[in-house]
């Protein structure tokens, strides 16, 4: 005797569901990979050219449409006009953070005042008379 399968029908709305989901996860993935790529070609760009690349620089370094650079300029609420190097804090925070624990002290004072919000202690001495004026002016 062969047992048979029964197979369960899943509803159609559930399967647009979970096909909808898996497109979405898709995108996702797809978005996150092409913002690491445009971020690796923006620094190379930058390092090459010694300037701020143009969005068909970037088209052309990584074979996406410059219309899609610029949806994730505006994703990325980034604006590479008014602030090119913005890309890099994540490279110049590692740096600090590297050069901190080989012992750096102005790295490590740096690491503080980004990473903890770390201020130095200012005394202000005023050894001088305070004079006061009126103004009668109305």
């Amino acid at each position: 005797m062969s047992k048979q399968k029964t197979t369960k029908k899943t509803p159609k709305k559930t399967q647009e569901k979970v096909n909808a989901k898996l497109t979405e996860n898709k995108r996702n993935v797809t978005w996150q990979a092409n913002q690491k790529l445009l971020q690796e070609a923006y620094i190379e760009l930058i390092q090459e050219l010694k300037r701020c690349p143009t969005r068909k620089e970037i088209s052309d370094a990584v074979n996406l449409s410059e219309t899609t650079i610029q949806k994730h300029i505006v994703e990325m609420k980034f604006d590479p006009i008014s602030h090119p190097l913005r890309v890099l804090t994540n490279d110049v925070i590692a740096s600090i953070y590297d050069s901190s624990k080989n012992g750096s002290s102005a790295s490590q004072k740096l690491w503080m005042q980004i990473m903890e919000g770390w201020r130095e202690k200012t005394d202000i001495n005023h050894s001088g008379g305070v004079t006061v004026i009126h103004d009668d002016i109305k």
